[in-house]
Order: C-alpha cells, then structure tokens, then sequence
C-alpha cells in the first residue's frame, strides 16, 4: 500500500467492477441522465471536428463499453470531448489538403496511432509526468480551446455553410463576411438557443434543472425546424443504416502509400497525444476532488483505458476519446458511483442511435452550433481569466503567453511549447533574481556568481527531497530545522508519531520526483499522525502550492494532521494562497 492509499478517508466507498454492481440503481439512473446530456453534445463535437456526426456517437458508445472494464477511475464519464476537436479538424485539413472527405479517413490513421502511444507511455508509468505541465499553462490551452471553438461555431450559428477553415485568424477574418451571408431564420433559431443555454444554466431553480440545458434546446430546436419546415442542408445528418454508411475505416494503406503525409501524421500523432492525455490526466485530478466518496483515479491504468479506447474506435471510424468534465459533473450530481454509469450511458446512446435516427436527424445544425458556443464559452469566459490573475501577475502572463500562440499560428502544440518555455522562463528569472540579492556585492570573481547561479538552476530540476525523516542527508548546503519541539498549530505534542519531510524548491519541474519519492513511503501510518512538510529551498510555484496543498487535504481526510513549515520564510507574490512564493532571506543554519 502506498502513501496516496492509506490516506484515504476511513468509509465504505463503491468499488468497479463485479462489486459495483450492487449499486446498479444509482448509476443506471446516472447513466440515462449522462445520456441526455451527451447525445447533442457528442453530435456537436463532432461537427465541429469536421467528421461525420455518427462519429461522435460510435466514439462515446465505444468508450462507455470498454472504460468500465478497464478501471481508472470511479465516476468519471469517457467519451468525445470539445477539447480535442479543433486538433481534430486541423488534422484532417491538414492530411486531406483542405478536404475533410480524404483528410478524415487518414486522421483515424492518427487517431489509432495515438491510442498505441499512450498504450506504450502507460506501460511505462507516464501518466505522472503530467504534473510537469503547469496549471496556468493547462488554463491557457483550455481557453485557448475555448475561443477556437467559438471562432469555428459562428459560421453554423449564422446559418452561413461555407466550408471550414483551418487559421483562426482567418476565420476571425471572415466573420464579416459570415454575418452578410447569414441566414436569418437560421440565426435566430441558434440565438434563442444559445440565450436560453446562458439562462437555464445560470439558474438554480428546480424547474430549471428538471430538464438538461442542452437536451431542451435540442428538443425546441426539432420542434422549431419541423415547424418552419428548414431545408435539409440546415439539418443533421445521420445515416439510417450505420453498419453500411455509417461507419469510416481508417485509411491506412493510403497512409502507407502517401510517404508526404508522414511527417504531418507524426505531428498530428504527437500533438493529440500531449492534448489528449494532459487533458484526460487534468479532468480526473478535477473530477477527483468533487467524488463525494474521495477515491483516487489511477492516471497510469486511465491512459492506458483512453488508449484502447482510441485505437477500437478509430477502427470504427469514432474520434478521440478522452473523461469529459461536464459529463462527469452530471455523472455524480445524478448520483453516479461507480464506473457502470459509463457503461449505462453507453447503452443507452446505442438505444437512442437504433430506434431515435429519424428524430436525430431532425436537428438543426444551428442549435448544435449554440451548444458548443457554450461549452466553448465556460472553457474561457472572464472569471477564469480573473481567478489567474488573481493567483499572480506571472501565471497570467504564462497563461496569455499560450493563448496568443495557440490562437496566432492555430497549433496547439506550438502554443503549449511557448507557455511551458515562458514558465520556464519564469521560475529562472525569479532564482535568478532571489541569487543575485543573496549573493555579496564585494564579490571580485564571477566564479562564485556562475556556481551559485548553477546550483539555482539545478534546484528547479532536481528532487525537491532533501531527506524524509530526521536522517542527516547528504544534501548538507541546505539549512534544516529541528520542528519536532516546536509543533505548529493543528498537530499533537507526540514526535514519534511525526513524519517529517524536508523539501528544497518545489516546482511542476521536480514535482514528479517529489510524488515518487512520498509514494515509497510504503506502510501506511498510525492513526492520527501528524505529516510535517519543512520546505527550505528558494522558490515554491503555484502547481507545486496545490500539489502541498492536496496532499494537506488528504492527511486530514484521512484523519492525520498535516502542517506546511517554513511558509514564513516565503513571501508571496500575491494574496492568493497557492500564490508563488520566493524565500525572503537566507535561512539560519540550526543545529539539531
């Protein structure tokens, strides 16, 4: 058992597999109201990824048969997700040279690639190497996706049908042109929807919430189109027959055939694997912290679940499939346990695609459009842009930095590339800034300004684990405290039941070495022990303030106590309290 494991709060919690079957009530209930919540938005999704709507259902019932059965995570709903499908539609751009007809069966060619790629990294534990990406970069591609989405929506809302374009900026462009072509009944069909979304979903009432925002709209919106009798162009479109037009292979032995398309494929490869597992590895961690039955999800086995899944369905002609946040949320508001609920919500997707085609099919395109504007609009709308800059001036420049690049060249791997090199950036010119104070102005050699500049650098990358325990380490240039009769607030006089970890600077660039190092940590402590993490190093980053700061949580959901030392050496560079903090002074050396 690991440390993560014995800090687990002490209850009864619904377990997966056979033994979650006993909770069958709750989670079929779950799953139809996923379902309802799911079905326009996988339709949507797909759209808006430049495959054929069919896609966005085959991906999420195949997801929700095969990501019960492979475990992960406990509530956690899998499927097609917004996040992935302005990658998607690029990508197929991209490989068909503007033709989504010949792009996308060489895109499922990547997509089950993909799927093998994150099949092999999870053989080899990868899922942690997640916490490398710092939160104000994750911040910034989501809402980078956010107004990708947006931009690429407007068209449909409008009622314009002019093909999609690859550059954000040149769809930013031809808004104008899009509002002269607009269609007004069309319009205002997607305008009423897109109002009644912002009205039902800020709204607390039970009448409110008796029906989902997104399956209202949807069913108004069939209503709407059969009454003003809207041309099929302006409609969804889904064949009757799936297994005979309905489904696209992949497109591997023209993929073979087309050496050119190689080095796109490879990008395109690299690209949906860094969104799509940072992506999946950052909603679990969410969805974590709101199952009220505080279970851990694996990110090794969900990576490897999500990589399976995108292999069966690329195969099937589905796209990408990650855990969908909004999903997830209604998985567990409706009372969801266990990760039958995908599976329920599966089925019942399979019903509606079998029996509700006709119905389907009667869905306009523009009401489609409002629902991913919305979904769009919650990835970046302003109060996410203050929460940022609220933590700190430079996660908002790390955040903007990744927006604006993303959003310039319309390449989401290039824009995570630049935010991780400006946090990088960062953290360097802060060291270095904290060096150069602490270093002696009478200094008539630059040699111990090149050293201490080394050791500053070398801080950020290492183990930030100076020892665990009152061992004395061999990493002697660090100060250490004797804390054990000192106790701070909250932990009890006891010292034998105290475990005492000494951290230098703990950054998302060492954070992983810092989670290995706790996890090996392998009998669980007693009852009511108290954790004491001594931090001692130069800097503290904000990625690294919520890693401390969650693992506090869990000791005392455990029943332990925990205590962050050394926090009064730090000033913070902002009044936030997972703010970047720099050491003020040079800690005293104490004796022990």
């Amino acid at each position: 058992m690991t440390l993560h494991d014995s800090l687990a709060p002490a209850m009864e919690k619904p377990e997966n597999g056979v033994r979650g079957l006993k909770h069958w009530r709750c989670d079929l209930m779950a799953g139809l109201q996923v379902s309802l919540v799911g079905l326009p938005l996988s339709l949507g999704i797909a759209i808006a990824s430049g495959a054929p709507p069919i896609a966005g259902l085959i991906s999420a019932i195949i997801a929700g048969l095969i990501f019960p059965f492979l475990g992960g995570a406990y509530v956690t709903i899998s499927g097609p997700a917004a996040g992935l499908a302005p990658a998607l539609l690029a990508g197929a751009l991209t490989l068909g040279h503007g033709d989504l007809a010949v792009g996308y069966p060489l895109l499922l060619v990547a997509i089950c690639l993909t799927g093998l790629v994150q099949v092999v990294l999870s053989l080899f534990r990868a899922g942690k190497f997640a916490m490398y990406f710092p939160i104000s970069v994750v911040e910034g591609m989501l809402m980078a996706i956010g107004i990708m989405i947006i931009v690429k929506q407007i068209p449909s809302l409008l009622g314009d049908l002019a093909p999609p374009v690859k550059s954000i900026p040149s769809a930013i462009l031809d808004i104008p042109h899009d509002i002269q072509g607009m269609n007004p009944v069309i319009f205002l069909i997607g305008g009423l929807s897109l109002a009644l979304l912002f009205l039902l979903s800020n709204r607390k009432e039970r009448w409110a919430t008796l029906i989902p925002p997104p399956l209202l709209v949807v069913g108004l919106g069939i209503v709407t189109g059969w009454l003003l009798h809207l041309p099929n162009e302006y409609l969804i479109k889904v064949p009757y027959d799936i297994l005979e037009h309905g489904i696209r292979l992949p497109a591997f032995w023209d993929a073979w055939q087309q050496q050119d398309l190689w080095m796109g494929l490879l990008l395109i490869v690299v690209t949906l694997t860094l969104i799509d597992g940072t992506e999946s590895l950052a909603t679990i961690a969410a969805v974590d912290k709101i199952d009220p039955y505080h279970r851990k999800s694996d990110p090794n086995v969900t990576l490897r679940a999500m990589g399976l899944s995108n292999m069966l369905s690329s195969l099937a002609g589905g796209l990408t499939i990650i855990p969908g946040g909004v999903k997830s949320s209604t998985n567990i508001q409706a009372g969801g346990r266990t990760l039958w609920a995908n599976f329920y919500y599966a089925i019942f997707l399979a019903l509606f695609l079998w029996w509700g085609t006709g119905l389907i099919n009667r869905i306009p395109l523009a009401v489609l459009a409002a629902v991913l504007i919305y979904v769009g609009w919650r990835l970046c709308e302003p109060r996410i842009f203050r929460k940022i800059l609220a933590i700190g001036k430079e996660q908002f420049l790390i955040c903007l930095a990744t927006i604006a690049v993303t959003l310039f060249t319309s390449d989401l791997l290039l824009g995570v590339t630049v935010g991780m090199l400006t946090k990088i950036m960062v953290l360097c010119f802060h060291s270095v800034q904290f060096v150069l104070e602490e270093t002696p102005a009478d200094q008539s050699s630059i040699r111990p300004y090149t050293r201490i500049l080394y050791d500053a650098f070398e801080e950020l990358f290492t183990s930030p684990v100076i020892r665990i325990g009152d061992g004395r380490g061999s990493r002697a240039r660090y100060s250490v405290k004797l804390a054990a009769n000192n106790m701070p607030a909250g932990t009890t006089r006891t010292a034998k039941d105290t475990y005492k970890i000494y951290l230098s600077s703990v950054t998302c660039m060492n954070l992983v070495k810092l989670d290995k190092a706790l996890s090996k940590i392998s009998d669980p402590p007693n009852p009511g022990s108290n954790f004491m993490v001594i931090v001692l190093g130069r800097l503290i980053d904000h990625t690294a303030m919520e890693y401390l700061h969650h693992f506090r949580e869990q000791c005392i959901q455990a029943g332990h106590t925990c205590a962050l030392v050394g926090m009064e050496d730090f000033q913070a560079l902002s009044g936030h309290v997972l703010a970047f903090r720099m050491l003020t002074h040079r800690l005293q050396t104490v004796e022990e």
